[in-house]
């Protein structure tokens, strides 16, 4: 009987050691094989790296008086793209800069980019529909966010400049 149980327990080890190992393989595949295979093999462009863009209206006569400024970092491997966006923004009435977290992609020159905040208590979420032109040294497209004031989706034109030419 004590032959009969140690043969279990081993075999119950055995298989969970076993199922851990296999884990471990399929996360460091998924994780880091797939990508680099994806990436080595990547043809298009590349626009990771550092992006700014900025806005400015001081015609009273054309509307409210503002000023805006904004900052992408991209992270990309091959078609899909990740990083990080600092919006700021002052007028009259008010000031205040928003930290995003980026996640998207880019297929045919097109880039797709949502926003999330970084900070969970804001509830300002946006989207982005760039083309990419200049040879690759400008992202011209829209920005689509949530107005939380107004509560509804404004749109702002986008334009944002390579920083980080070579």
């Amino acid at each position: 009987m004590n032959e009969l149980v140690q043969q279990g327990v081993i075999g119950i080890v055995t298989g969970i050691l076993t199922t851990v190992f296999l884990y471990v393989i399929k996360v460091v595949w998924d994780s880091k094989v797939v990508p680099f295979l994806i990436t080595s093999r990547y043809q298009g462009v590349k626009i990771d790296g550092q992006w700014s863009g900025s806005g400015e209206n001081n015609d009273p006569d054309q509307g409210e008086v503002f000023k805006s400024e904004c900052s992408l970092f991209l992270i990309q491997n091959a078609h899909s793209l990740s990083g990080s966006f600092l919006f700021k923004f002052q007028n009259n009435a008010k000031e205040f800069s928003l930290d995003f977290e980026v996640s998207g992609y880019m297929w045919e020159g097109y880039v797709t980019l949502n926003f999330t905040p970084k900070d969970k208590r804001i509830t300002s979420y946006a989207t982005a529909l760039l083309k990419l032109h200049d040879g690759g040294h400008t992202l011209i497209g829209t920005w689509l966010f949530r107005d939380v004031i107004q509560e509804f989706v404004n749109q702002v034109p986008l334009l944002l400049v390579r920083n980080d030419v070579k």
